[in-house]
C-alpha cells in the first residue's frame, strides 16, 4: 500500500493546548506539559496571544501553529492583528461598531469616508485640525449660541443678507466701509455722535427734514 506524503504530514499533526510563556509579535513560545514549543500565530487567529492566554495549538515534528486563544490571562485586554490591507464588509446589511467605554481611531496617514449621507450626534463635541477646507453647495446651521475666537476674518460673497433682533458691535480701532452706495434707514430715530464729525462731498449735500436744528 502506497500513503502520500501529504496524508502521512497530516496523520502527524497533534492538537493540544497549552500556555502563552513569551509573545514577540507572529513569534511565540508555547508550554505544553514539560514542552516548550516555538509556535506562530495561524492566519485564522486574528485575536493576539499574550503571556498568560491559554491557546490551542496544532503542531507537527516541524512547525507549530497557535489555532485559537482559549482563555485570556487579562480578561479586559484583547488586540486583533492582521498583517496587512484589511476590508471589513457587510454584503448583505449594516455594519455596527458598538464600545461601552468609546472608541477611538489612530493612524500615521488619512482617514477617508464616503457615504451617501452622513448623521453624526453627540452631547459634547471638539474637534481640533491645523487646516480644514470645505466644499459643498448648501451649508444649514441651527443652534444656540455660537461664539468666535480668532485673530483674522476674511469672506467674499456675492451677496449678504442678515436679520437680528438686536446688534451690537464694537471697535476699538478703525472701522471703514468702502461701497459704490450705501443707503440707511431708520423706523424711529438715528443718532450719530462723535468728539469730530466730518462730512464731505464732491457735488451735493443736502438735508431734508420739517424741522432742522443746527448748534
Amino acid at each position: 500500500m502506497i500513503t502520500s506524503p501529504v496524508k502521512e504530514k497530516s496523520l502527524a499533526l497533534q492538537q493540544q493546548y497549552g500556555e502563552v510563556t513569551q509573545a514577540a509579535g507572529a513569534a511565540l513560545s508555547v508550554r505544553t506539559g514539560e514542552t516548550v514549543l516555538r509556535a506562530r500565530r495561524a492566519a485564522s487567529c486574528l485575536l493576539a496571544p499574550l503571556v498568560g492566554d491559554k491557546v490551542l495549538l496544532v503542531s507537527d515534528h516541524d512547525e507549530a501553529y497557535v489555532l485559537a486563544v482559549l482563555e485570556r490571562a487579562q480578561a479586559n485586554q484583547a488586540t486583533l492583528e492582521l498583517p496587512g490591507d484589511t476590508e471589513i464588509r457587510a454584503a448583505g446589511g449594516r455594519l455596527r461598531l458598538s464600545g461601552r467605554d468609546g472608541i477611538g481611531m489612530e493612524t500615521a496617514s488619512d482617514v477617508s469616508l464616503l457615504a451617501t449621507q452622513l448623521n453624526v450626534s453627540a452631547v459634547q463635541g471638539e474637534v481640533l485640525v491645523n487646516s480644514l477646507s470645505f466644499t459643498g453647495d448648501f451649508l444649514r446651521g441651527c443652534v444656540e449660541r455660537i461664539k468666535l475666537v480668532g485673530r483674522s476674518f476674511d469672506a467674499v460673497l456675492e451677496r449678504c443678507h442678515q436679520r437680528v433682533s438686536r446688534s451690537y458691535r464694537q471697535v476699538d480701532e478703525i472701522d471703514q466701509v468702502k461701497a459704490s452706495q450705501m443707503y440707511y434707514e431708520a423706523k424711529n430715530t438715528f443718532s450719530l455722535h462723535a468728539r469730530n464729525t466730518v462730512m464731505t462731498a464732491e457735488e451735493l449735500v443736502k438735508v431734508d427734514a420739517e424741522q432742522i436744528h443746527m448748534g
